[in-house]
Order: C-alpha cells, then sequence, then structure tokens
C-alpha cells in the first residue's frame, strides 16, 4: 500500500513539476514594427499627397488632346489618361506598402490600392474621375490605413 501511495504521490509531484516548467517559459516577445511603419508611412504619404499627380496630369492631358477635333475624341483621351495616371498612382502606392514588415499594414496599403484600382476602372465619364477618391471602398481602405499613418 505504500508503494501505491508513494507512486501516486510522485507522480503528482512529477505532474506539478511538469506544468510549473510549462508556465516558466517566456513567450515570444511580438516583434516590433514601429521604425518599418514610419518609414513606409512617410513613403505614402509622399506618394499620396501628389505632388507630382497634377503635372503628369496636365501633361499626359495636353499630349493625349493634341490631334482630338472630336468631343467624343476629347472625352475617350482624357478618360484614357486618367484612368492611367490613377492606375500608376495606385501602383505606387502598392509598391510602397510592400516595404512593410507588419503583414497587417501591408494587407491594408495592398487594399487601399486595390480599391482605388477598382474605381478607376469604373470611370465610364469624365466627371467619374472625381469622384474616385471619394468612393466608399476607397475611404473605408484609407480609414484603416490611418491606423498606422496617421
Amino acid at each position: 500500500m505504500r508503494r501505491v501511495l508513494a507512486a501516486v504521490f510522485l507522480s503528482g509531484a512529477l505532474l506539478a513539476t511538469a506544468a510549473c516548467g510549462a508556465e516558466a517559459e517566456p513567450e515570444a516577445a511580438a516583434p516590433d514594427y514601429s521604425a518599418n511603419t514610419k518609414t513606409v508611412c512617410t513613403a505614402l504619404e509622399e506618394v499620396l499627397s501628389g505632388k507630382t499627380l497634377e503635372k503628369q496630369t496636365s501633361d499626359a492631358l495636353a499630349a493625349a488632346l493634341k490631334d482630338k477635333k472630336t468631343e467624343a475624341e476629347i472625352e475617350k483621351a482624357s478618360i484614357e489618361v486618367m484612368q492611367g495616371i490613377f492606375t500608376d498612382w495606385a501602383a505606387g502606392i502598392e509598391a510602397e506598402g510592400a516595404k512593410a514588415e507588419d503583414p497587417q499594414l501591408k494587407a491594408d496599403v495592398k487594399g487601399f490600392a486595390d480599391a482605388l484600382k477598382a474605381e478607376v476602372a469604373k470611370i465610364a465619364k469624365l466627371d467619374d474621375a472625381d469622384k474616385v477618391m471619394d468612393a466608399a471602398t476607397v475611404t473605408a481602405a484609407g480609414e484603416k490605413l490611418d491606423k498606422y499613418c496617421a
């Protein structure tokens, strides 16, 4: 009987020791993405500011409209230019986001760029280009970026 009690006691002591050992192991620290996030956000702000966007747009429109005579030709060429400019802009945003180490920031930047591209694809008349940035999907995606880059 003593051997049984000793075995039960020993088993309990071993289980308690094993449980304590599991608790004593330190958890891995979450990665610190703050420096990279700041760098990515600074680059995104530069791209999003559109400093060169206005000049690129006016230069591209001037070149595209040079030989256009009818209103339909002018509108078609203008839409193509706006789609190209916005698409390139979205690609620049996505390229900066790809540099993010934080997987959620990377995904949110890609989501913003994808939302922008989707709205650009909907441009059917010149007035639609003015509405791209105000689209609900673009606005919602932009709000996600504000968590990182506000």
